[in-house]
C-alpha cells in the first residue's frame, strides 16, 4: 500500500486532494503548486519525518505549545524578534517575538484572532494582508527562558520595514513608489478600522514592503486599540501620511518633522500635507476618502497608472 502526503513545499501546509492532479494554490503562504507525477514511499516518508524530529542543535531550539522551533537569525538587534523554521514535518518559516510581559503578547494575539475573524466586506482578502498567527504562550529554551512568546507566520516575499528602504535611499523615494506604498497603507486601515480597532503607532518601523508585488505589511499590534475618543482612525491615516511624508524626504530619524520634498508634484504635496496635518479632514474623509484623493492626486501627477519596478536597496 502506498500512502500520499500532499504537502505545499515552500511552508510545509497541507494542501488539498486536488493538488494530486492539478494546479493550486497554498492557503497559507499563497504558493502556486503544480503537480508531478512522483511517489513517496510511507517508508521513505516517515523515515524523513524521524529525521527532522531529530535534536541536532537543541541550544538554539525555542518550544511553544508544545511545538518546537529553530532559530535561523535575529530580526532585530535586542533578539526580541527571531526567525525560526519549524521542527518536524512541514518546516514551515515562523517569526518569534520574545517578551518577558506576558500582558503584551497576549493582547496582540487576541487583536490578531479578532482582526482575522472578523465578518465584514472585504474580510477574505484584507485578514490575509495582516500578520498570520500560529501560537501564543510560554516559551521553553536557552534563548528563551522565562519569556512569552508569539509566533507568527513568516511573511514570504517581504523585503524588510520602510525604515530600512528610508536608510538605502538618503535623498527620498520616487514619489510614484510612495503612491502605491500610501495605497495598500489605506486599503489594510480601512479594514482595520471597520473592524473597530485603531493600530495607533503607524510608523516605517511597523511596515514591511513586498518589492515584487508592491505590496504593504503592517506589524506591531501590540498597541492597537478599539476605536474610541483616544484611539481614533484619523490618528492611523495621519500617521499613515507622515511614514509617506518621511520615505519622501529620505530623513526622520532626527525626530523633526520630515518637510515635503521639492520633487513631490504639487496634487501630491497638497494631499500629504493635508492628511498628515489635519486630523478632522482625515475624520471626515476616511480610508476610502482619502485613497480616492489619492487616485485623483496621482492621475494628475503621473497620468495613468501603471507598475514600476521598485529595488528596497539599490547600489
Amino acid at each position: 500500500m502506498i500512502f500520499v502526503s500532499l504537502n505545499c513545499p515552500q511552508c510545509g501546509a497541507s494542501l488539498p486532494s486536488s493538488a494530486r492532479w492539478r494546479t493550486v494554490q497554498c492557503l497559507y503562504c499563497s504558493a502556486i503548486v503544480s503537480p508531478q507525477v512522483r511517489t513517496i514511499l510511507a517508508a521513505d516518508f516517515r523515515a524523513a519525518y524521524e529525521r527532522s524530529l531529530a535534536d541536532d542543535n537543541a541550544a538554539s531550539h525555542i518550544v511553544c505549545a508544545g511545538q518546537r522551533y529553530r532559530i535561523i537569525t535575529p530580526l532585530t538587534s535586542s533578539a526580541s524578534v527571531l526567525l525560526a523554521q519549524r521542527i518536524g514535518g512541514g518546516p514551515e518559516r515562523v517569526v518569534i517575538k520574545l517578551s518577558q510581559s506576558p500582558h503584551t503578547l497576549q493582547h496582540e494575539a487576541a487583536i490578531l484572532h479578532q482582526l482575522q475573524a472578523a465578518a465584514i466586506p472585504g474580510a477574505a482578502y484584507f485578514s490575509q494582508r495582516l500578520p498570520q498567527l500560529v501560537a501564543q504562550g510560554a516559551a521553553t529554551g536557552n534563548v528563551a527562558a522565562g519569556a512569552q512568546a508569539l509566533v507568527l507566520r513568516h511573511p514570504v516575499g517581504y523585503w524588510g520595514s520602510l525604515a530600512d528602504v528610508r536608510r538605502h535611499y538618503p535623498s527620498g523615494i520616487d514619489p510614484r513608489h510612495a503612491v502605491w506604498m500610501w495605497r495598500r497603507m489605506l486599503e489594510v486601515l480601512g479594514y482595520v478600522h471597520a473592524a473597530g480597532w485603531a493600530h495607533g503607532r503607524l510608523a516605517p518601523e511597523h511596515l514591511l514592503v513586498h518589492p515584487a508585488d508592491h505590496g504593504i505589511l503592517i506589524i506591531g499590534w501590540a498597541g492597537a486599540q478599539r476605536l474610541s475618543v483616544n484611539a481614533t482612525a484619523a490618528r492611523d491615516l495621519m500617521q499613515a501620511a507622515w511614514s509617506i511624508r518621511c520615505l519622501l524626504d529620505g530623513s526622520g530619524d532626527d525626530g523633526n518633522e520630515p518637510p515635503i520634498a521639492a520633487a513631490v508634484p504639487a496634487p501630491l504635496a497638497t494631499l500629504l500635507r493635508r492628511a498628515s496635518e489635519d486630523a478632522d479632514w482625515c475624520a471626515r474623509h476616511g480610508a476610502a476618502g482619502i485613497d480616492q484623493a489619492l487616485k485623483t492626486a496621482a492621475a494628475a501627477a503621473f497620468g495613468p497608472a501603471r507598475f514600476i519596478h521598485f529595488t528596497p536597496n539599490p547600489r
